[in-house]
């Protein structure tokens, strides 16, 4: 019989026109890729989780930079099958370890995953995929007994009991007995160390918890499994490929997990979970064109996640692929969401009552969200230039401060502290005051210069020195807490350790303008006008092309929700790709020069649902390029072929939005992240989804019109009388079949 292989076809054109290409004629990357792939072999191509076609291996023809091996299409599936739900699961295929990870997840260098065929299969072109499922469950020991529920191909992964869950064995039935599934066994000794590692189910939980390797989508899966084990003695499970990442490999963790607790843990590093990125990329790539992207669509389509791996994909495409998280963690992206009552003040700066040091209330003007994220966008360009790693703890809300180094005449002072590296007063008492609080400095310092430098002065501020009443001759950042020292005995005690930036000496730096046109006086350390960003540009280095500053992302959730002609103000021209960083305004409290940095991206969110793209403020719409997030049933099926081994989540979300297009719109559809989510696994899950999130939704569409709303659902779920909502049983029938289930199966296979 031809061997079968399952390939990963990700790029160009190359699936529509039955032909696979690697960029280099290299023999040995040639055999690892195609993996012993010949003439006459069977393909399954996949992309994004799906397979149309049946392909046949012609040939490989080999040309100067490539290889390209030829497909003749042997058959054509409709509707399209889902790699999870009918080729992992296929009962003539052995659910070995090609079929449950490396066929789904990311094999490094390998396009094609051969898959082994059990002894009665008939040929490929033969199978009818939709009729070829076969069961896959986790069941306590005592299920075993009762022969009658179980069919021939069924897979149970057994349980000893609730007591001690340990896991005994893993059996395949033939409609008759059961017997040991060897490969399936096999894999499972090998991923626990030849048995070694053997964990039961409730220490796999306990594994799972925050205080040891913190997995919560393996934590979910568990307590799932677990739950419904104690009440129904059997797991129905609806991914073969969950159930190999959660309980088949044991304790699974990454190596920057948590602790490994009194039991050793196991580590798979072999393969990562991999999601179809074509569309992110995409989207990513949209990007360089317009750095104002808003993603719109209907409740539930994943809008939020998918800014999130858009950034991945964008990060990707600039050469530093990092992970979302690390993006956050590096400060680079921040979330807002709008709302009626946001505004500029809140967005662009704004005049805000704070208390000050001295308990006076007072009215500054305080940055708001999106001037305070470009600053900080702006600084990464100006230290990338710069380089100076003292500058590491400097972000735009430190402060700038004038500072003398001794008085006029005082030349010694100033020349022994500036070759130390510190700034230091001679105001005070002369003992250290390190420990000392605010009361006590107060009492021995009326004028609180102490106290400024002891208290108010942090790690990252910069300082300037004077020189004259409009021009400094000294630029540095502080890079120490306060600290005594009166070895030099000229009284200058009271210290904090600094790095210079410049020496102005030669040339003394006129500052006036950037503070504001506030000229300098003599005291000893107070706070100017200036800004960090316009203390930093002050430095004059050469700027390097060729070293790209990291891009910043702001997300703004739920952008059509607010007045955005109210929040943005003039800043609506700023943000256009060809007027950033060449265009500046006046900001009207400040008064600074405000621009918009090239490496500041802004990705909006929109629910049509609460408003419809048509309505929006047409300068927002000339200003940002709109994606459209649909609802993707096909996704759904992907990811949960069912939910509870009897709904198919897929055919109900793809039923509900046809019927609700026909109702009201498409702006109104379902969204597929209410079947997705890591917390779906069994059917009590699935009933708190239908029951607490989406028949609120459609009865919010519907104004609580019970009979509107069951001309999408049925009326089944209404009581005829009183209007109220039936909650159906989840005790299942003798056909394994709950009402509640039997309910949802109606709406996509019987209609309303």
């Amino acid at each position: 019989m031809n061997k079968l292989f399952i390939g990963k076809f990700k790029t160009g054109d190359q699936l529509d026109k039955n032909y696979y290409r690697i960029d280099t004629t290299d023999q040995d990357f040639f055999k690892q890729h195609f993996n012993g792939m010949e003439a006459g072999d069977y393909v399954l191509p996949v992309k994004a989780g799906e397979i149309e076609k049946l392909f046949m291996l012609e040939q490989f023809e080999t040309n100067e930079t490539n290889i390209e091996a030829k497909f003749r299409v042997v058959q054509v599936y409709e509707p399209k099958l889902a790699l999870t739900g009918n080729i992992v699961s296929c009962k003539y295929f052995q659910p070995d370890l090609n079929l449950l990870n490396k066929a789904i997840k990311s094999t490094r260098g390998v396009g094609f995953i051969p898959v082994a065929l059990e002894e009665n299969s008939p040929e490929i072109p033969e199978i009818d995929f939709n009729k070829s499922k076969r069961r896959f469950f986790v069941c306590l020991k005592s299920k075993l007994e009762q022969v009658a529920f179980f069919k021939p191909f069924d897979i149970c992964l057994v349980v000893s009991d609730m007591e001690k869950t340990r896991i005994e064995d893993i059996l395949e039935f033939n409609g008759q007995s059961f017997s040991r599934k060897n490969v399936l066994w096999d894999l499972y000794l090998d991923k626990t160390s030849n048995g070694n590692e053997k964990y039961s189910l409730r220490q796999l939980l306990e594994f799972a918890n925050e205080k040891n390797d913190d997995a919560p989508k393996k934590r979910n899966y568990i307590t799932s499994l677990l739950s419904e084990l104690d009440s129904e003695s059997i797991f129905p499970v609806d991914s073969p490929i969950s159930l190999y990442d959660n309980v088949i490999v044991g304790r699974k963790r990454s190596a920057s997990g948590g602790s490994t607790g009194t039991v050793s843990a196991t580590v798979e590093d072999d393969l990562t979970d991999v999601e179809e990125t074509t569309d992110y990329e995409k989207y990513a790539k949209l990007m360089q064109f317009n750095p104002n992207v808003i993603l719109y669509g209907p409740p539930g389509t994943g809008k939020t996640y998918g800014a999130m791996r858009i950034i991945e994909a964008f990060e990707k495409q600039n050469g530093s692929p990092v992970s979302f998280k690390q993006v956050v963690a590096e400060k680079r992206a921040k979330f807002i969401t709008f709302h009626q009552a946001f505004s500029y003040e809140e967005f662009v700066e704004g005049i805000r009552p704070q208390i000050d040091e001295d308990g006076q209330m007072a009215y500054p003007v305080q940055p708001g969200v999106l001037k305070e994220f470009a600053d900080a966008c702006s600084m990464q360009s100006k230290k990338k230039n710069i380089k100076d790693e003292a500058l590491n703890n400097t972000t735009p809300s430190n402060q700038v401060w004038k500072v003398s180094l001794g008085r006029k005449n005082e030349n010694h002072i100033y020349t022994t502290l500036r070759d130390k590296n510190v700034i230091a007063i001679g105001y005070g008492p002369e003992e250290d005051v390190s420990d000392w609080n605010d009361a006590q400095l107060d009492q021995r310092d009326p004028t609180s210069t102490l106290k400024c430098l002891h208290r108010r002065v942090n790690i990252g501020d910069i300082v300037m020195v004077f020189n004259s009443p409009q021009t400094i001759r000294l630029m540095g950042v502080i890079t120490s807490d306060y600290f005594y020292d009166n070895s030099d005995g000229f009284g200058y005690r009271h210290r904090r350790a600094v790095k210079w930036l410049a020496n102005f000496e030669a040339k003394p730096k006129d500052i006036i303008t950037i503070n504001k046109n506030k000229q300098l006086v003599q005291g000893a350390i107070y706070k100017l006008r200036v800004s960090v960003n316009d203390a930093l540009a002050l430095l004059e280095k050469e700027e390097n092309k060729d070293d790209l500053p990291k891009p910043y992302y702001l997300i703004i959730d739920e952008i059509n929700r607010g007045n955005i002609a109210k929040i943005f103000g003039e800043l609506i021209t700023l943000i256009e790709k060809d007027k950033r960083e060449l265009l500046t305004c006046e900001l009207p409290y400040s008064r600074d020069a405000f621009s918009i940095p090239g490496n500041l991206f802004l990705i909006g969110t929109m629910n049509t649902s609460d408003r419809s793209i048509a309505l929006l403020d047409t300068a927002l719409r000339r200003r940002f390029a709109f994606v459209e997030i649909n609802p993707d049933a096909s996704l759904v099926e992907r990811f949960h072929p069912s939910i509870g081994g009897n709904v198919s989540p897929g055919k109900l979300l793809q039923a509900l939005n046809n019927r609700i297009t026909d109702k009201i719109d498409r702006d109104h559809r379902i969204g597929h992240s209410y079947f997705m989510g890591d917390d779906l696994v069994t059917k009590y899950d699935l009933y708190n989804v239908w029951y607490y999130k989406l028949l609120p939704l459609l009865m919010e569409y519907f104004y609580n019109d019970i009979k509107q709303v069951g001309q999408i659902i049925g009326d089944r779920f209404f009581d005829k009388q009183t209007g109220e909502i039936i909650q159906f049983s989840l005790k299942p029938d003798e056909d394994g079949i709950s009402q509640f289930e039997a309910a949802l199966i109606s709406i996509y296979e019987k209609g309303v």
